[in-house]
């Protein structure tokens, strides 16, 4: 039988023929890692021998996904610039890594990412210092990992973005668990929505909207007029909710007031509805000088989805003369035959009594001239003549004199010249 001999060198041959390549370790799974938060972002640290790392998303426990590298130089922490989606169970991954091959992925605890509701305006209304009060109502969001590292305590905050004019925007953010709040004073008209924020961003913004509008008016107040006379006074108003857009308004509640002067206090005389599209008539008695004004008292409307706010507004102040009204008066008969017996009367409002003021014509010099006093009774005079014989015309007329009613001053007035002819 032939045998094989093996020589050292054959052996040698058979055997590096029978291993298996070589083939480089997987690198241990980092350790430590944290996950927190870091000037807003979310920060993850962890221990390493050294490694290049990968960082990887796994969302309500789907497939991760990769979302970043960091070099090996690039230090044992990251934080992450961009916003992670919105949902329920949410683990970051981070594994180590050298040439081709990744160890093992160290996860964080579950976390949610779920951003607030949408807050829901409730109510609007004007202050006292015509900035506004709102309310509002949001829903608390549901916590599928309640306790995780990354929850921050409370619902988060509201936040109120307000439009001005033009386009400048301003924003308030209302505290946590804060369901009222009062905007600071701003330019008008301006609009607002609420949204909600917590540490996942923001919600999209409410339906409902507050418009912060401006009231103005107009008003024309006759220089003078008699007494007891209408006083014809016109009045305009102009109401803005949108910037450069005037509100079609038939139902605007305005108040005409009055004061006697300058430092008392206004006095509410009539009220009316206007509107913005004509001017409209806010007539009163003519009772005495005073000075008037239109006030538009604050206006809360509420249409669908939207809640307008309009602080009270006035005119400035308007002044009107009160004239002594002549009634009545003259010669009765106004021509007559030597022995006439004829009668004077003389009727005023308002029924005071007073001293009014005889003024006779001179028919040489065109001139009149004060001649005695004349006394009326509840705002009345009369006489009856001796049989008269003297031939001629006399002129008469009467100064009624400034009165004071109720408080109200009413200026003096003059008749109408009255002529007496015998003949």
């Amino acid at each position: 039988m032939r045998k094989t001999v093996l020589t050292a060198a054959t052996a040698a041959l058979l055997t590096a023929g029978l291993q298996a390549p070589a083939w480089a370790a997987a690198p241990a799974a980092p350790t430590d890692l944290t996950v927190g938060w870091a000037a807003g972002k979310v920060q993850l640290t962890w221990k390493d021998t050294g490694e290049a790392n990968q960082i990887f998303v796994e969302y309500d426990g789907g497939s991760p996904a990769l979302i970043a590298s960091v070099p090996a130089d690039g230090g044992n922490e990251f934080a992450l610039s961009n916003p992670l989606t919105a949902s329920d169970k949410v683990r970051l991954i981070v594994k180590s890594v050298v040439g081709e091959e990744a160890s093992d992925g160290t996860a964080t605890p579950a976390f949610d990412t779920r951003r607030p509701a949408v807050p829901a305006l409730k109510d609007a209304n004007l202050t006292a210092s015509s900035t506004a009060a709102i309310s509002w109502t949001l829903a608390g969001v549901a916590d599928q990992t309640p306790g995780d590292p990354l929850d921050i305590a409370g619902p988060g905050a509201v936040k109120a973005t307000i439009d001005l004019p033009g386009t400048a925007t301003q924003s308030v953010t209302f505290p946590a668990d804060v369901t009222a709040g009062t905007l600071p004073p701003v330019a008008r008209p301006a609009a607002i929505k609420l949204s909600a924020v917590n540490e996942w961003g923001t919600s999209a913004q409410d339906a409902k909207i507050l418009r912060l509008g401006t009231l103005g008016a107009g008003i024309t107040v006759p220089s003078k007029a008699l007494y007891s006379a209408r006083l014809a006074i016109k009045s305009t108003v102009d109401l803005f909710t949108s910037e450069g857009r005037e509100e079609r308004a038939s139902d605007v509640k305005v108040e005409l007031q009055a004061r006697a002067k300058s430092t008392d206090a206004w006095k509410t005389w009539g009220r009316y509805t206007g509107n913005t599209t004509s001017a409209f008539d806010t007539g009163i008695a003519s009772l005495g000088n005073r000075q008037y004004r239109l006030w538009l008292p604050a206006r809360k409307v509420v249409v669908g989805n939207v809640i307008a706010l309009t602080p009270a507004a006035s005119t400035s102040a308007k002044s009107s003369t009160t004239l002594v009204k002549i009634v009545s008066g003259g010669f009765n008969p106004t021509v007559g035959r030597p022995g006439v017996r004829w009668t004077f009367s003389l009727k005023i409002l308002p029924a005071v009594t007073a001293r009014g003021t005889w003024q006779y014509w001179d028919w040489d010099t065109n001139t009149w001239y004060n001649d005695g006093k004349i006394q009326l009774t509840k705002g009345s005079y009369y006489y009856r003549s001796e049989p008269d014989f003297e031939l001629g015309t006399i002129r008469l007329r009467v100064v009624a004199p400034t009165v004071v009613v109720n408080g109200l001053t009413v200026n003096a007035n003059t008749s109408p010249a009255y002529n007496q002819t015998i003949r």
